[in-house]
């Protein structure tokens, strides 16, 4: 073979390993959440919800709102409904790792306070998703968490 073909050949598989390197890496998935948290919103017979500041985030539930670029955390009005909505992009995949390991546990303890004195809610809460997607999770305690979490899952995509 001509050193002039090697030499195109060399460049060219270069070029492909480069490439085929460039497909392989995971793309950082981001989501606006506040646009989730408004089509969350928009679905029907939606109680009021009331959003937590990032201190009571911290006291309530151990999540350091400060290090995370997104956080919105709703908690239902009525003292009677277990309805929650967490929507949290962690500063990392580590971050957000642990913040879905803390919503499981919560639904956990939901469920547990609950089963006796509240059926209704019980239920409700069993139904609950927590979903990780990169360095965001959500969790969602709703008669309609399934419709939430197609929502969440949509704002990735676009």
């Amino acid at each position: 073979m001509a050193r002039k073909t090697k030499a195109v050949l060399l460049i060219v598989l270069a070029a492909l390993l480069l490439f085929t390197a460039a497909c392989g890496q995971e793309k950082v998935q981001h989501a606006d959440m506040q646009a989730i948290c408004d089509e969350i919103a928009k679905l029907p017979e939606q109680p009021e919800m009331l959003p937590l500041s990032a201190k009571k985030l911290g006291s309530y539930y151990g999540i350091d709102a400060d290090s995370c670029p997104q956080a919105i955390v709703m908690i239902c009005g009525d003292g009677l409904r277990v309805d929650e909505i967490w929507l949290i992009e962690a500063g990392s995949e580590e971050q957000a790792e642990e913040i879905l390991s803390i919503a499981k546990s919560h639904v956990e303890q939901v469920c547990s306070e609950t089963e006796n004195y509240l059926p209704e809610q019980y239920a409700v809460a069993k139904q609950a998703r927590t979903l990780r997607i990169g360095s965001s999770a959500a969790l969602f305690i709703s008669p309609d968490a399934e419709a939430m979490e197609e929502i969440f899952r949509q704002g990735f995509k676009g």
